[in-house]
């Protein structure tokens, strides 16, 4: 045992709703070693919906209350603040104005040196062509480049970076799943949620035009157009969901589509017969390792780091972004093949078990360590 006290490491984020990045703060600052280790967490605004979790693992959250987008001064001011009382040796920040708050926040506070973890590839499929994205890139640009280290979670996210910020030097740390958590078997209770019989299909994400589930609507009535009996149970939520709602009424869908907001997604894993993961646009995606994890049969885009995950007719199937009569007919197909549905979820689970959240967490605590001030 070190006679050094634990590095303390804030953790910068702008909100702690149910999201990818968010459920990675949450696994990582539980899984830290507690001896050589302190974490704070600073989520800059709400939704805090994993506050409580977080706390009930022993790491205190430290909200901000300032959104950032309207009261940007304020917020740098008073994450400031709380850095300067935390004292880190390094803070680790997450997505776009947790990590530009996070380091400017950082020097003003006494310059610790920042880690940030690039979640999404933003600039190629969110570009806009105004003043005020020019003027959001260039600040991420400038701050990020005094950052110690720049992490992506995949591939596909680091050579959008490169790209498009001249970054070189980005180190690849996967996101993990918690396979203690997310485990095959389970029970079949939550049947009862999908709002019709057939195959049970499963999509979690946020209702965000980014994940697809436009094409995934189309692909549903098509597929039952051809004689497919499907039934769709769709957790999460967000600005899309009366427009998709509206969809799924003019495709004579309401009797076989289910939105269902946000959900413990375990109990309907292990009862759906397939996953979906329809997004146009992608780093990975937690909730696919998740229900890879729970041996789920995953059916996902060929796009951004899912490829890196999903191996194409062994672990899942990939379809292109954006073809919803692709999609269709692999649904379809599915619904006719359970071996086939077996033996993509049996592989999806082995597959699953190379993205360990303790793989995940053990990466960092080497990275702290490493640009941590001795």
């Amino acid at each position: 045992m070190s006679d050094r006290p634990p590095l303390r490491v804030a953790h910068v984020i702008e909100t702690l709703g149910v999201g990818g990045a968010e459920r990675l703060v949450a696994d990582v600052v539980r899984g830290l070693d507690r001896e050589r280790f302190h974490s704070r967490v600073f989520p800059l605004d709400g939704p805090l919906d994993l506050q409580s979790e977080i706390e009930s693992a022993g790491t205190v959250v430290d909200p901000v209350q300032a959104p950032p987008r309207r009261q940007p001064l304020a917020c740098v001011r008073g994450l400031a603040r709380k850095l300067r009382r935390f004292g880190p040796g390094l803070v680790h920040t997450h997505l776009y104005y947790g990590n530009v708050m996070g380091r400017i926040a950082a020097r003003l506070a006494g310059g610790a040196p920042v880690v940030t973890t690039l979640h999404n590839p933003d600039y190629t499929f969110e570009a806009r062509p105004t003043p005020l994205f020019r003027l959001r890139k260039l600040l991420d640009r400038v701050t990020g480049s005094r950052n110690a280290a720049l992490v992506a979670v995949s591939r596909a996210v680091a050579e959008d970076y490169r790209r498009h910020m001249g970054w070189e030097s980005i180190r690849v740390v996967p996101n993990g799943v918690d396979l203690q958590a997310f485990t095959p078997g389970g029970d079949d209770r939550a049947a009862a949620e999908w709002p019709a019989g057939g195959l049970r299909l499963l999509s979690v994400g946020r209702l965000h035009p980014q994940k697809g589930h436009r094409v995934l609507l189309d692909a549903m009535a098509a597929a039952r157009q051809a004689g497919a009996q499907l039934s769709l149970l769709v957790a999460g939520e967000g600005a899309e969901r009366a427009a998709l709602e509206a969809q799924a009424g003019a495709l004579g869908l309401p009797g076989h589509v289910r939105f269902a907001g946000r959900r413990d997604v375990l109990p309907l894993l292990a009862a759906a017969d397939v996953f979906v993961f329809p997004s146009l646009y992608e780093a990975v995606g937690i909730a696919l390792l998740e229900a890879m994890a729970c041996a789920r049969p995953v059916v996902a885009s060929r796009t951004g780091g899912i490829p890196e995950v999903v191996e194409d007719g062994v672990s899942g199937i990939l379809v292109t972004p954006g073809d919803a009569l692709g999609l269709a007919r692999v649904l379809a197909a599915l619904e006719r093949d359970p071996e086939r549905r077996r033996r993509l979820g049996k592989a999806a689970r082995a597959r699953a078990e190379a993205f360990d959240i303790r793989s995940t967490v053990r990466s960092l605590e080497a990275l702290y360590e490493e640009v941590a001030p001795g």
